[in-house]
């Protein structure tokens, strides 16, 4: 087994992904996303921290909703399973950027049909740390794409159709 001096990139699995009270209305968007991902370190001689993670979930190629995680560390081999609730109904904490006109009743017309379409997208700044390496800054860009949410008529209920666990692409940026 060859050993490496540069860390090995997380592999993150979305586990599962249920949006509930789904309301889309004068442009915008009311909902609860309940997202859950395991994130493993497969280093055997590096531990990595997390220093900022910032979440995106996306319809299409257009953000409809942003969260932050807090910093956290995973030792050598060690998995973390994050377990994410997200509401847009009335929260100060979650930021809902602006959305180009027409996407949100795109979206509500899909949910209506019976599906959506939707992606997960992170951004990771991170810091690796080994005994003999010392430490390396990278940034992270995880994606999770192609999301098939189905949803029950009329209820604005909806979960992952596949149903997971998938592997997100996890693209590593060296600073």
């Amino acid at each position: 087994m060859a050993t490496s001096h540069f860390p090995q990139p997380p592999k993150i699995r979305l586990n599962s992904l249920f949006v509930s009270k789904l309301n889309i209305s004068r442009g915008m968007l009311g909902a609860n996303f309940d997202v859950t991902f395991t994130i493993e370190n497969p280093n055997l001689v590096s531990w990595v921290r997390f220093n900022r993670l910032d979440g995106s979930i996306l319809y299409k190629d257009s953000t409809i909703l942003t969260y932050s995680l807090e910093p956290f560390v995973l030792g050598l081999k060690q998995q973390r399973t994050m377990h994410v609730k997200i509401s847009t109904m009335g929260s100060q904490d979650v930021d809902q950027p602006a959305v180009e006109e027409g996407v949100l009743d795109e979206m509500k017309r899909q949910g209506e049909e019976g599906a959506v379409d939707l992606s997960l997208e992170m951004f990771a700044w991170a810091t690796y740390k080994s005994g003999w390496c010392g430490t390396q800054s990278v940034t992270m860009n995880p994606q999770c794409l192609d999301l098939r949410v189905g949803f029950l008529p009329k209820v604005g209920f909806g979960s992952w159709i596949s149903g997971g666990p998938i592997t997100c692409s996890v693209p590593m940026l060296i600073n």
